[in-house]
């Protein structure tokens, strides 16, 4: 039996995820069960001391609020104390640093920052999300574009937003910068989901993508092709991590092959251009 514990399960890239891990270990003839902490710090204890009750032979977490000190680690230290293996997806906490399986947020952050420079634009900003490492490494990899492209780099390029405020911030955030007589000429998206968000205040504003305002998403989730404008996104890989992350598992709890498994894995992202990223008219 292996536990599988997530931020979210029902939408935006987890269903994909958690059909990965499902069809690798429902094929090996392995039960899943399966919790979800909403990315709550709180609801990631009681989902760990479920599972510790359940008596599962591994576990896969997504980890929440890796952003900062994470009081739950003991339970962690718990599963490895019972010789219970597990591993982390999409992030890990920096302090145990377990095999992990997640993607170069950096690059990816960097990949779609170099693609809106390389279209001419540099009035821009990006929304990142700050409590999970996720957002801070796609920021690294934003802030390192405007480096590596000899362009200056202001604080007000950067707005943060948390699980709590996401959407109001987000909102309240798109309308200040479009609104303003020094508009922002092209918007980094911490995730599809936010560049959706911002999508709709863009045509609060009467404007239009990509004529007037470039934007890039993350993630190449569903909903990068959910509008009438297609989303330029950075790709994530989410059926390969999760069915990659239940075969590790599996080896790891027959005790096959251990020797030979990777640590960890790192997914390299590439940027899928569609229609919401144009050249800047001058």
């Amino acid at each position: 039996m292996i536990g599988v514990i997530a931020t979210y399960l029902s939408d935006y890239i987890f269903p994909s995820i958690i059909r990965g891990i499902e069809s690798s270990l429902s094929s090996a003839g392995y039960t899943l069960v399966v919790a979800s902490t909403n990315n709550d710090i709180e609801k990631e204890k009681q989902c760990l001391v479920n599972m510790l009750d359940k008596k599962i032979d591994g576990l896969i977490v997504e980890p929440t609020k890796t952003g900062s000190f994470n009081p739950n680690l003991n339970y962690y230290l718990t599963l490895e104390q019972h010789h219970i293996p597990y591993l982390m997806i999409n992030q890990f906490y920096q302090e145990l640093n377990p095999p992990h399986f997640i993607l170069d947020d950096e690059h990816g952050g960097f990949i779609a920052t170099e693609h809106l420079i390389k279209l001419g634009h540099e009035k821009l900003f990006g929304f990142f999300k700050q409590d999970d490492m996720q957002g801070v490494n796609r920021m690294k990899g934003f802030i390192r574009a405007f480096r590596e492209n000899g362009l200056s780099f202001y604080p007000e390029m950067v707005v943060t937003y948390t699980t709590e405020n996401k959407k109001e911030k987000t909102i309240a955030e798109a309308r200040k910068r479009l609104s303003s007589t020094d508009r922002p000429t092209a918007i980094f998206c911490y995730n599809d989901e936010i560049a959706l968000m911002v999508l709709d205040v863009v045509r609060e504003f009467g404007l239009k993508v990509p004529e007037d305002i470039s934007i890039v998403g993350y993630d190449d989730s569903h909903l990068s092709e959910a509008s009438e404008v297609k989303l330029t996104s950075v790709t994530h890989p989410k059926m390969k991590m999760g069915i990659e992350a239940a075969k590790w598992m599996i080896a790891k709890v027959e005790g096959r092959n251990t020797d030979q498994l990777e640590h960890s894995t790192v997914y390299k992202p590439e940027l899928v251009v569609r229609h919401s990223t144009a050249k800047l008219k001058r």
